[in-house]
């Protein structure tokens, strides 16, 4: 079973939105999976740059989206968009300037609280105009 599930609460009502959240979730376990498994630092490292490069093309994608249907709360999504890359981009820094070859518990428990906040939470308030 995967740490990061995929389930009825993260439907949004926005179906391509939802693809890419899924493949978002793919990707956080890929990384759970090898930190988990100890695999090596480069490799671990490769997993979380493609989080982080799929991180980049969701949110210009979903930022697309809600100008599309000329969402009124656009720009302060973009702006909890670049918060969340921020943090993304610390915890990566963290893992590259350390010795060790696995992430810290935080940096797992950041991307869990990023969907059960973010896109069950502030995604929601864009989704449900579609509802």
């Amino acid at each position: 079973m995967s740490y990061y599930q995929w389930d009825a609460s993260l439907d949004i009502g926005v179906e391509a939105m939802n693809e890419e959240h899924k493949v978002l979730i793919e990707h956080m376990n890929a990384v759970y999976d090898q930190n988990a498994a100890q695999v090596s630092k480069e490799e671990l490292g490769s997993s979380i740059q493609a989080l982080f490069d799929y991180v980049i093309k969701h949110f210009a994608d979903e930022e697309a989206y809600m100008a599309s249907i000329d969402f009124a709360g656009l720009e302060t999504h973009r702006q909890l968009h670049d918060n969340l890359l921020t943090e993304l981009k610390r915890h990566i820094e963290d893992f590259a300037n350390s010795d060790a070859n696995q992430v810290s518990e935080q940096f797992i428990m950041f991307l869990k609280l990023w969907l059960t906040t973010h896109i069950r939470g502030i995604d929601m308030k864009y989704g449900n105009l579609n509802h």
